[in-house]
């Protein structure tokens, strides 16, 4: 994998790992683990043994049974401890490698626990195992099945990979490498396709949109777009067009063939700073946040090679001004676009539009630095999410709205600089990606610069955070959608 970065700290937790000893005693006689023979011979014998990794014994050992191949893949507090054809981010292999050879991280305590340590050939049974997908006995791929089931997809910013993760196990799928350049591009946000069957890439400091099939993550192509400071991509409802914003002072919007791979135009009409955007369902009108001042861009875009630009004011009878006075950072319509959201940067607030003639119906405090949002079509909730500020009063949290009465609902921490959030409709579970680049703690070292950061879940029928799930993902997960 690129851009594999040195090893910056080591962090014990033998107490949430393991008990202090372990009895290596076999799970039983034929016992059907499901893994292969030679994979068994090593995981029954020293991993799933009295007082270890055992379906009795694994509140003590961080969540984890390996009894049996299927139980290894309900993983455990930390989320996923094997991620197929991927040994750089399966935490089997950080605790079990000793051997610089296969290039892991190298964690301790080293397992097995207290007893030998595996040797060459075993670490390299399970290394090339793992690389070669962690198949069960009879060659079956983990999540090789699951093209249609609910996936979200999670931009690692400070890693260049996207967490593909399951909605129903909660679990890390894949990870799949995403960028050209051996430097870090930054990925900030990830989009599916209406039609479901893509998910593109976009990049803060990258040059390109990358397109992968949602069936399989395989890669598509990549659509040249050029230096910029690239924030987000809203695509059509026909999955055909999007539109890509490039947040400089001086900033532009792209609009983007998606089928034919090209860039069609270029918007750079006197937009500043333009940062997030979004298009209605006939594809007439885009709605762009510009992060500066007290108002949006709402764009007619009938026509989109001759767009006719207007400047909305978020306040109603008050003159636009460019001056940072509220500087909206998302915009989103709701399900039958009467309504428009904005969430306010520097007042930390949601304003509330009526669509029609943009005038302002509501305005709801938040906390500081408001960040995504997400609509609930299952429930009357708008989430928005705000990622607080170090050495304020201000934290991190999710802000629960009620967008058919336009009032708030409540609000509830959900972990460090809670920025990208998504909803399993069908599970009534709102999916809250966690940044944790400043202060908190992350269980495992990370293989790029920074800190790993996690999911947390909220369980939309009793709005509380879900205890005990968090599941640690690379660094810095900074978008999630599905």
């Amino acid at each position: 994998m690129k851009k594999i970065r040195s090893l910056l700290y080591i962090i014990v937790v033998v107490s949430l790992i393991l008990p202090l000893s372990c009895s290596y005693d076999r799970v039983g006689p034929g016992y059907d683990t499901g893994y292969p023979q030679n994979v068994e011979n090593i995981i029954i014998t020293k991993c799933a043994v009295t007082g270890c990794h055992t379906d009795n014994d694994k509140d003590a050992a961080a969540g984890l049974s390996f009894e049996t191949w299927n139980k290894m893949f309900e993983g455990g507090r930390g989320g996923a401890s094997v991620i197929p054809y991927r040994t750089d981010f399966s935490t089997l292999m950080y605790y079990t490698n000793t051997y610089p050879d296969f290039g892991n991280i190298q964690l301790q305590p080293v397992m097995p626990f207290g007893s030998t340590k595996l040797s060459y050939d075993e670490v390299a049974t399970l290394h090339n195992w793992v690389q070669d997908g962690a198949p069960d006995k009879n060659g079956f791929v983990k999540f090789s099945d699951y093209e249609n089931k609910t996936k979200f997809y999670i931009c690692n910013r400070g890693c260049d990979v996207v967490t593909v993760m399951d909605a129903e196990s909660g679990l890390a799928m894949r990870y799949i490498d995403v960028g050209i350049r051996d430097d870090i591009e930054q990925p900030v946000m990830v989009k599916v396709s209406p039609d479901k069957l893509f998910w593109y890439v976009i990049f803060y400091n990258g040059t390109v949109i990358q397109k992968f099939r949602t069936s399989d993550n395989s890669y598509v192509g990549q659509i040249p777009i050029g230096s910029g400071v690239w924030t987000s991509v809203t695509i059509t409802h026909d999955s055909h067009k999007a539109f890509v914003t490039d947040a400089q002072p001086n900033g532009r919007i792209l609009y983007v063939d998606l089928e034919n791979m090209q860039t069609i135009t270029s918007w750079q009409t006197g937009l500043i700073n333009p940062f997030d955007s979004y298009v209605d369902s006939a594809s007439s009108i885009l709605l762009v946040a510009p992060q500066q001042g007290n108002y949006i861009y709402k764009i007619n875009i009938t026509n989109p090679l001759s767009p006719i630009i207007n400047e909305i004011s978020l306040d109603t009878g008050v003159p636009v001004d460019y001056g940072s006075s509220l500087d909206p950072s998302s915009v989103m319509l709701n399900a039958d676009e009467a309504k428009y959201f904005v969430t306010c940067l520097m007042s930390s607030e949601l304003r509330i539009m009526q669509a029609s003639n943009d005038s302002l119906l509501a305005v709801i405090p938040l906390a500081s630095n408001p960040s995504r949002m997400y609509l609930s079509s299952s429930t009357p909730y708008l989430f928005a999410s705000c990622m607080g500020a170090p050495n304020t009063n201000h934290v991190s949290a999710i802000y629960v709205i009620n967008y058919q009465t336009d009032s708030y609902v409540m609000d509830l921490y959900a972990g460090n600089e809670s920025r990208g959030i998504v909803m399993d409709e069908a599970g009534q579970k709102l999916y809250v990606a966690n940044r944790n680049v400043t202060g908190g703690s992350a269980h495992h070292a990370p293989i790029c610069d920074g800190k790993n950061g996690y999911i947390t879940v909220v369980d939309i029928n009793t709005l509380q955070l879900i205890s005990g799930y968090r599941a640690e993902v690379s660094v810095d997960p900074y978008d999630i959608t599905k």
